[in-house]
């Protein structure tokens, strides 16, 4: 039964290592070249030609600025940036302007398909680099509270500060910990994610009948989740955390949690 405890105990490291390996692999730029792209290194602009007889090309975002010129049918155009509700466009004779978000259902893709474009009020969060939530959750039967701040690297790859409070039958405790996670399709109202990550947990136990003492440990963190756009800048956040506590004991502890909560990007 040791012999078989201290293997288990072995291998979960171990797997905690492989799951950061995973992470870094996903992130590096060669990922980036298949579709995971760096959040500093710009998308290659897309271009669509016109399917409609015209479409009004405005000198600003916005409907109070002037029309200046028109793109006719079969006319090739270059998408540069969104704003809200509105796109800058350049033709192929250099103008540049801006056309409605609603015009976009007037244009086909080079390959005579409809073009894909994010929605707009899901791709004004994809510019934001920090992001800030709360979660309550299940901590193995405690109740658990989260804050979490974060800051994007790359589209794809961000790091994060997460604090717990877990309020417990026979003990509360309070994590601390930092965290690399890795979201592959940002762009997604349903977008999974999976982060691996390390700090300390602090445990004071509740039992009056035997003088116990505080505890102090090192722990490892895997989740997975699920950040679901509601609106804007706005998502909720699922996620299934398995804690890792490197006791000072013989035997380690494996705890399991699930959480619920709501994460703003600005």
């Amino acid at each position: 039964m040791t012999i078989s405890g201290a293997s288990q105990q072995q291998k979960r490291p171990r797997f905690y290592r492989f799951f950061f390996c995973c992470l870094l692999l996903c992130s590096h730029p060669a990922w980036a070249q298949n579709g995971f792209s760096n959040w500093f290194t710009p998308d290659e602009p897309l271009q669509v030609s016109v399917d409609d007889a015209f479409i009004n090309v405005y000198s600003g975002p916005g409907r109070g600025y002037p029309i200046f010129h028109v793109v006719e049918r079969e006319e090739i155009i270059t998408l540069l940036k969104s704003r809200t509700e509105w796109i800058k466009i350049k033709t192929r004779r250099g103008i540049v302007g801006w056309i409605k978000r609603d015009d976009m259902q007037f244009t086909l893709a080079l390959d005579g398909s409809k073009p894909e474009f994010p929605d707009s009020k899901q791709a004004d969060y994809l510019v934001n680099r920090f992001e800030v939530g709360a979660a309550y959750g299940d901590f193995d039967g405690a109740d658990s509270m989260t804050l979490n701040l974060g800051y994007r690297f790359t589209k794809n790859l961000s790091a994060e500060i997460r604090f717990s409070d877990n309020t417990g039958k026979f003990s509360d405790s309070e994590i601390i910990a930092g965290a690399l996670l890795f979201q592959p399709f940002p762009e997604w109202r349903a977008s999974p994610f999976f982060s691996v990550g390390g700090g300390k947990i602090k445990t004071y136990p509740s039992s009056t009948l035997v003088q116990t003492e505080d505890r102090e440990d090192n722990l490892l963190q895997a989740s997975l989740g699920t950040y679901i756009h509601i609106t804007g800048r706005f998502f909720m956040r699922v996620e299934y955390v398995n804690h890792y506590v490197l006791t000072s004991r013989n035997t380690n502890e494996e705890v399991n949690e699930w959480k619920l909560g709501f994460n703003v990007f600005f």
